[in-house]
C-alpha cells in the first residue's frame, strides 16, 4: 500500500511521468515502425509471390509425385502443377520454336495473367488459366505464325485454338532464359500432343501456397525428399535481381528502426538520470525513517515493474494506431493493399522497454539505496556515480536492443561504431571550443559572454548534452540522408532507360539491320557482344572434379557451361581492377575469381567445341549487373574464339510507343529470340518508390521523436540552470541579459552539435552504402550546411523554449525553491 500511494503521489507531482512517457515514446516508436516495416515486407514477399505464382515453387525434371501433391492438400496447402519445354508451334503460314507451358487448372496460385485480345496490347489481368482445348500465345509468337483469335495452332499432335494474346503468366518472371516466344496451354492437354518422350527435356514445377506456419512444416517434410539439383524456392529466392532489390528494401527499413531504437535508448537515459536526481533526498529521507536496504529494493522494484508494464501496455497501443495512421497515409502511393500486422511483433516493444529500464535505469536505480542519510541535512552529499559503467551499461543496451531489431550484427555495428566516433569527436572537439569560449568570456558582462561562460561553467553537463544534440542531428541526418540520397543513388542504378529487352541468337549477318532499325528509330540499344558456349575444366592445371569433389562447394564458373564472349574494349557496367583488359589473356569478373579463389597469373583451362584452351588470367573486372547491359564472367582473346561461329547478343530498351512496331520488326528476324525483363524491372521499380515513400513517414515520425528527445535532455539540467538564472536575476542581471545568453548557449551547442554530426553523419552513410547496401561510396555536401544550420536552429528554438521557467519565474520564487 506504501508502494502504491508513493506512486500515484509521484504521478501527480511529475516525478514518474517524465520517465514514463519516455518508456512510453520508446516502446511506441519501435513498436510502430516495427509493424510498419512488418507490413512492408509482407506486402514485398506478397508481390514477389505473384511474380512466383504462388509461396513456394520445387523445379525437377521429372514428373511431380502424387505423394507431394497429396501430402500438402492434407495440410491445408494449395497446390498448383506446370510443365515446360520447347518445341515447335504449327500454324497460320509456318512454324516457329515456342517455350510452352502447360498448367493446371488453379495455376497461378499467387498472382494473374495478363492477357489481351488485341496483338501488342497492355492486357488485362485474369487469374482463370486457359481452358482445356486452349492457348494463348504471346503477341510475338502470334505474329511470328501469322495466327489471330480464333484460329487454330497445332502443338505436337495436339491442335489448340487461340482463345487470348498473352501478355504476361507470372512464370515467366522465374524463367530468365526461356528466351523463346512463349505460350501457354492446359495442362489436360499436354499427352495429346505426344510431345514428351523419353529423353524429352520438360521442366516440371511443383507450386504450393497457403499459411506460414503450415508452410514451414510443410517445407521441412518435402526437404529431405528433395534430389540433387532441386530446391524449394521462396518468392525472395526466386530470382536475384528482385530478390536483391527486396533485401536492400528491408535494409533500409531496418536501418530506419535501427536508428528508432537509439533515440529510444537515448530518451530512456536521460529520463532515468532525471528520476534518480529527483529521487535522492526521498530515499535519504526513508533511511533516516528506518527504510532497509532490502525494503528500499523492493519498493522500487514494484514501482519500475508497475511503470514498465503500463509504458508496454500504453505503447503498444500508441504504436498500432501509429503503423495504421502510417499505412492509411500511403495507401494511396502503394500498388497493393499493405497485409494485417503480425500482432506477434508487439513483443519487440515489450523487449524495447524491458532492456532500456535494465540498462539505462536499473543501474541508477541500484545505487540509490547507497544514498547516504546526510543528504537530508547536506544536499551536496549526493552520490557517487560511476559514470563510466553506467554509459557501459548503457551501450550494452543499445546494442543488444539494435541487434534484436535488425535480426542481424552487422547494421548495428556500424551504427555504434560510428557512435563512438563521435562521441570521442564530441568529448575532444566539445572541451576544446568550450576552452575557448571560457578565454573569450572573461569579466562577463554581456548575454553573449555570460552564454559562453556557461559552455565551460557547466563543462560535464554539457558535454554530455552536446553529446546528446548531436547523435539527434547525426541520426536525423543519416535518415535524411537514406531518404534522399540513397534513395536518388539507388534509382540512379536503375535509370529511366535501362534495357528491358534482351536479344539472342542473332547472328553476324543480321546485326547490321538490327543495329540499323534502333538507330533510325531511336531506340536505346547496348553494344553488341559474340557468344560462344564453353566450360572451365581445370584451374591451374588441376581438374574441378578433383578440386570440387561431389560438387561441394563448386564456384559458379565450374558448375555449368557459361557463354564466352571476346572483347576489344571494355563494356558498358565493368571496370577494370587489376591487370591489362588489352592483355592476351582471360578478363574474370571481380566476384567470381573471389569465388573460385584465382588472381592475376592464375591459368583456367576451358573446353569449346571439343578443343582444351590454357590461358593466363590477365584481368579482374568489377560488373554492374544491375545495369541490364549485356556481361560475362569470363572475356577471352578473340584469337581463341574468332574461329568459331558466334551468336550475338545485345539489348534494348523499348516504351509503350515503340514496343509493337519493333516486335513487328523483329518478325523479319523469326531466329532470333526476345527476353522481355520488363515486368522484373517494373516489379524494382514499384518496390523502390513504395520504400522512397514509406521512408517519407518513418521520418518524419523518428524527426519528432528527436524534438521529444531534445526537450528532455533540456529539462535534464532544468534544475541547474533555474538556480543559474536565480542568481543571475538576484545580482541584478535583466531579463534580456538572461533571454540573450540562453540564446548563446544553445545556438552554440547547436552550431557545434550540428557540424560534428554532419561529419559523424556522412562516416555513417559511406559506411552503410560500402558495407550494407553495395554502393558505390558518394559523398553528401548538402549534410554539412543542413546539419549546422539545423542544429544552431533547432536547438536553440527547443532549448529556449524548454528554459522559458527561467525566465518567467520571480528570482525570489526561484532562491525559496534551492
Amino acid at each position: 500500500m506504501f508502494a502504491w500511494r508513493l506512486l500515484i503521489r509521484e504521478f501527480k507531482t511529475g516525478d514518474v511521468l517524465t520517465l514514463l512517457m519516455a518508456l512510453v515514446l520508446s516502446v511506441a516508436t519501435v513498436t510502430g515502425i516495427g509493424l510498419f516495416v512488418d507490413r512492408l515486407q509482407q506486402s514485398f514477399e506478397v508481390q514477389s509471390a505473384n511474380l512466383l505464382g504462388a509461396d513456394r515453387s520445387v523445379r525437377r525434371d521429372d514428373p511431380v509425385p502424387q505423394a507431394w501433391i497429396e501430402q500438402a492438400q492434407d495440410m491445408s496447402l494449395e497446390t498448383a502443377q506446370t510443365a515446360s519445354f520447347s518445341s515447335m508451334v504449327f500454324g497460320g503460314e509456318g512454324l516457329h520454336l515456342a517455350q510452352v507451358t502447360a498448367v493446371s487448372n488453379n495455376y497461378p496460385l499467387r498472382g494473374e495473367f495478363i492477357t489481351d485480345q488485341a496483338l501488342f496490347g497492355t492486357g488485362e489481368a485474369s487469374s482463370q488459366a486457359p481452358a482445356s482445348g486452349e492457348i494463348w500465345l504471346s503477341s510475338r509468337l502470334a505474329s511470328l505464325l501469322s495466327v489471330e483469335l480464333g484460329q487454330t495452332v497445332r502443338v505436337g499432335e495436339a491442335p489448340l485454338t487461340v482463345t487470348k494474346y498473352l501478355v504476361r503468366d507470372p512464370g515467366s518472371a522465374t524463367s530468365a532464359f526461356s528466351i523463346a516466344p512463349r505460350a501457354i496451354m492446359n495442362e489436360q492437354d499436354l499427352s495429346a500432343t505426344e510431345v514428351i518422350i523419353p529423353g524429352a527435356r520438360v521442366r516440371y514445377a511443383f507450386l504450393y501456397a497457403g499459411g506460414a506456419d503450415e508452410l514451414e512444416q510443410f517445407d521441412n517434410i518435402l526437404a529431405p525428399q528433395l534430389g540433387e539439383g532441386e530446391r524449394i524456392r521462396t518468392p525472395i529466392e526466386r530470382g536475384e535481381r528482385v530478390g536483391n532489390t527486396v533485401n536492400r528494401a528491408e535494409s533500409f527499413l531496418l536501418l530506419a528502426g535501427t536508428l528508432a531504437v537509439v533515440m529510444s535508448g537515448v530518451a530512456m537515459a536521460l529520463a532515468s538520470a532525471r528520476y534518480v536526481k529527483r529521487h535522492l533526498t526521498q530515499f535519504a529521507v526513508m533511511k533516516t525513517m528506518g527504510a532497509t536496504p532490502q525494503r528500499l529494493v523492493r519498493l522500487m522494484v514494484f514501482q519500475v515493474t508497475l511503470i514498465t508494464l503500463l509504458g508496454i501496455v500504453l505503447g503498444s497501443a500508441l504504436g498500432y494506431l501509429i503503423q495504421g495512421l502510417i499505412a492509411d497515409l500511403l495507401s494511396s502511393l502503394m500498388s497493393a493493399a499493405l497485409p494485417a500486422p503480425t500482432l506477434m511483433k508487439l513483443w519487440l516493444g515489450a523487449a524495447t522497454a524491458i532492456i532500456s529500464i535494465l540498462a539505462f535505469c536499473a543501474p541508477l536505480l541500484a545505487r540509490l539505496v547507497s544514498v547516504p542519510p546526510l543528504r537530508v541535512l547536506q544536499p551536496s552529499a549526493g552520490l557517487q556515480v560511476r559514470s563510466s559503467s553506467l554509459f557501459l551499461f548503457g551501450l550494452i543496451g543499445m546494442y543488444a536492443l539494435m541487434v534484436i531489431y535488425a535480426g542481424g550484427w552487422r547494421l548495428p555495428s556500424i551504427v555504434m561504431v560510428g557512435l563512438a566516433i563521435v562521441t570521442g569527436l564530441v568529448f575532444l572537439v566539445g572541451w576544446g571550443l568550450f576552452s575557448i569560449s571560457r578565454r573569450l568570456s572573461k569579466q562577463s558582462t554581456t548575454g553573449w559572454q555570460v552564454g559562453l561562460a556557461a559552455l565551460h561553467r557547466r563543462l560535464v553537463s554539457n558535454l554530455f548534452q552536446l553529446l546528446v544534440f548531436t547523435l539527434i542531428i547525426m541520426l536525423s541526418l543519416i535518415l535524411v540522408g537514406v531518404q534522399s540520397n540513397l534513395i536518388r543513388d539507388w534509382q540512379a542504378q536503375i535509370p529511366e532507360n535501362t534495357p528491358n529487352h534482351y536479344l539472342f541468337n542473332v547472328q553476324e549477318a543480321q546485326v547490321t539491320g538490327i543495329k540499323t532499325y534502333t538507330t533510325d528509330n531511336d531506340i536505346a540499344a547496348s553494344d553488341w557482344f559474340p557468344m560462344v558456349r564453353g566450360r572451365v575444366i581445370a584451374i591451374n592445371g588441376e581438374d574441378v572434379e578433383k578440386l570440387f569433389p561431389d560438387q561441394r562447394n563448386e564456384p559458379e564458373i565450374v558448375e555449368r557451361e557459361m557463354n564466352l564472349t571476346w572483347a576489344n574494349e571494355i563494356g558498358s557496367g565493368s571496370t577494370v581492377i587489376e591487370g591489362d583488359f588489352a592483355a592476351e589473356g582471360i578478363s574474370i569478373e571481380q566476384k567470381a575469381a573471389i569465388e573460385a579463389g584465382v588472381v592475376i597469373g592464375d591459368e583456367l583451362t576451358i573446353s569449346i567445341g571439343g578443343l582444351d584452351y590454357t590461358l593466363p588470367i590477365t584481368s579482374i573486372r568489377t560488373v554492374d549487373w544491375q545495369s541490364m547491359q549485356p556481361n560475362f564472367y569470363l572475356i577471352l582473346p578473340q584469337s581463341v574464339l574468332s574461329d568459331y561461329q558466334a551468336n550475338y547478343v545485345s539489348s534494348v530498351f523499348l516504351n509503350e510507343n515503340n514496343a509493337a512496331d519493333f516486335y513487328r520488326f523483329m518478325a523479319n528476324y523469326p531466329t532470333v529470340s526476345m527476353l522481355n525483363i520488363g515486368e522484373l524491372l517494373k516489379q524494382v521499380q514499384d518496390i523502390i518508390a513504395q520504400l522512397a515513400n514509406a521512408l517519407k513517414i518513418v521520418l518524419a515520425f523518428i524527426l519528432g521523436a528527436g524534438a521529444l528527445v531534445l526537450m528532455a535532455s533540456v529539462r535534464s539540467t532544468l534544475d541547474e540552470r533555474l538556480e543559474e538564472g536565480a542568481l543571475l536575476r538576484t545580482l541584478g542581471a535583466t531579463k534580456k541579459i538572461v533571454r540573450q545568453a540562453l540564446l548563446i548557449e544553445f545556438g552554440a551547442l547547436g552550431l557545434f552539435a550540428g557540424l560534428i554530426g554532419a561529419l559523424g553523419a556522412e562516416l555513417a552513410l559511406v559506411g552503410l552504402q560500402h558495407f550494407v547496401f553495395d554502393m558505390e561510396v558518394t559523398i553528401h555536401p548538402q549534410l554539412w550546411l543542413v546539419g549546422p544550420l539545423a542544429g544552431w536552429g533547432i536547438v536553440t528554438i527547443i532549448g529556449v523554449f524548454a528554459s522559458r521557467a527561467v525566465l518567467k519565474v520571480p528570482p525570489i520564487r526561484l532562491l525559496r525553491s534551492i
